[in-house]
């Protein structure tokens, strides 16, 4: 009795110690884009140079996830979790003492490398740490974790925000971080290093440059000139980049990717699908609260709360498809899910400047309805073709692939928005003077990166037909 007792104690720790440090990595995420608009005034900064702050702590996240694997299998899992909960406890405290937007975007970067190892390690200690019989619903509440802190990021954002500045933000979650850090070192057992392995020095340098390098062209491309020598030169770095890494990763003995779980088609498609719904997601997350806030002048406390119904039922629509995965094909899931988002991405694109809150509130509904729809249903498919040996591998993939669209969505769409903007105030001068031009331009770059959001989202529509009869496959699969 003693016994059992103390395995559901340990196992009840080890979860609160996963569930913290998870849920600090990905609120980090989310809470600081409702503040944009104010960093830029206080820190007298332009979109371009401010959405780094969003786009470098993705990029980050993206960029580290292919080393995780090493660095666990090294160190082990959980010293690389203490060592990155330390990381971002500092790193946030950093954030909140920056004093211009160079050192706020270095400090983010920090923030951004230490969650995404915080990310990825905690799945992997889920499946160390607790029994085989616990294992499945450990990692439902880690898919928990993930989802409550996007869902209150926006609100918490704004109401710190608007309450205390933007340095909140960050300060805020320092002592969060020192209390998931003292329940890490001792709460969750030492973890067994791997089979030593060598880093594929190669394969880093050129993922880092090719991932740089792309976003600093779809950021820095309006500035330089799309077709300047410059932005091509950037341009060609970054897609070479990424051919010799992938080159690279089919060719090395021990890559730090194995890529080659691509070959199978609903991964692939799958990992596709979860990018364009990040597109989706991000567009969403990073757009409205810069058009409330400088379109309709309100406050970052309204954007954050724009966010929150939408984000709540997000949750409780993951978790009933989680429930009927196995009763109804999947597949139709997230067709459901692709066209909602899609439909909730095109009425975004004709907003008006009296479009009331109440309605941007429902847009943001239908669209977080479909991407609770879409995203576990997708997981769930994609996963199930892949080899228990390469789990880890699609994983670390998977989450790199997401990430890094997602930031350089975020560098396009601002891109997208400044140049468009630009355009229609010429186009108004005549109409509008003063702040009402600056608005109504806002508001039509605003609708006009949203339209290309939609025009990218549609192709998930028919992608998701190919996600279709997951039984069937999974059946002629295990047939001898």
């Amino acid at each position: 009795m003693k016994n059992v007792k103390k395995d559901r104690d340990s196992y009840l720790f080890i979860i609160l110690a996963i569930f913290l440090g998870n849920f600090l990595a990905f609120i980090n995420s989310g809470t600081v884009n409702v503040a944009i608009p104010s960093i830029m005034r206080e820190l007298h900064s332009n979109l371009n140079s401010v959405q780094w702050i969003v786009t470098g702590f993705m990029l980050a996240i993206g960029t580290i996830a292919p080393v995780v694997g090493y660095l666990g299998n090294k160190f082990g899992y959980k010293q690389l979790y203490v060592f990155a909960l330390i990381g971002l406890t500092v790193s946030s405290a950093l954030c909140g003492l920056a004093g211009n937007i160079v050192t706020l975007i270095i400090f983010r970067i920090l923030q951004g490398i230490c969650s995404g190892l915080i990310q990825i390690s905690t799945m992997t200690i889920i499946y160390q740490s607790v029994k085989k019989e616990k294992q499945a619903m450990a990692i439902s509440l880690w898919t928990i974790s993930i989802m409550v802190a996007p869902a209150i990021g926006p609100t918490l954002g704004g109401l710190l925000t608007n309450a205390f500045g933007w340095k909140a933000l960050f300060f805020s979650c320092v002592p969060v971080g020192i209390i998931a850090t003292l329940c890490a070192i001792f709460f969750i057992p030492s973890s067994k290093k791997g089979s030593t392995v060598s880093l594929d020095i190669v394969g880093l340098i050129t993922v880092v440059i090719g991932n740089v390098s792309l976003l600093m062209y779809f950021t820095k491309g309006s500035e330089l000139g799309w077709f300047s020598v410059s932005a091509i030169a950037l341009l060609l770095v970054g897609v070479i980049g990424i051919v010799i890494f992938i080159w690279r990763e089919l060719t090395a003995k021990e890559p730090l990717l194995n890529i080659s779980v691509l070959k199978y088609p609903k991964f692939m498609i799958g990992t596709l699908l979860n990018c364009l719904i990040s597109i989706g997601l991000y567009s969403s997350v990073y757009l409205i609260p810069l058009f409330l806030e400088e379109a309709q002048g309100a406050s970052s406390f309204v954007s954050g709360l724009v966010m929150l119904p939408g984000a709540l039922l997000m949750i409780v629509v993951t978790i009933i498809t989680g429930k009927f995965n196995n009763k109804f094909d999947p597949g139709w899931f997230v067709m459901g899910g692709a066209i909602l988002l899609s439909v909730a991405t095109w009425l975004f694109s004709d907003l008006k400047m009296n479009t009331t809150v109440a309605t941007i509130t429902l847009f943001m509904v239908i669209r977080y309805i479909g991407v609770g729809l879409a995203t576990s249903p997708i997981a769930t498919i994609s996963m199930s073709v892949v080899p228990p040996e390469l789990v880890g591998h699609a994983t670390s993939i998977a989450n790199w692939l997401r990430q890094a669209v997602a930031a350089l969505s975020i560098a396009v769409f601002s891109s997208i928005l400044a140049v468009r903007t630009q355009t229609h105030l010429s186009e108004l001068k005549g109409e509008n003077v003063g702040e009402a031009l600056k608005q109504g331009a806002f508001l039509l770059a605003s609708n006009d990166t949203f339209f290309v959001a939609f025009v990218i989202l549609v192709i998930s529509i028919p992608l998701s037909f190919f996600m279709m009869n997951r039984k069937q496959s999974i059946e002629h699969k295990t047939k001898p």
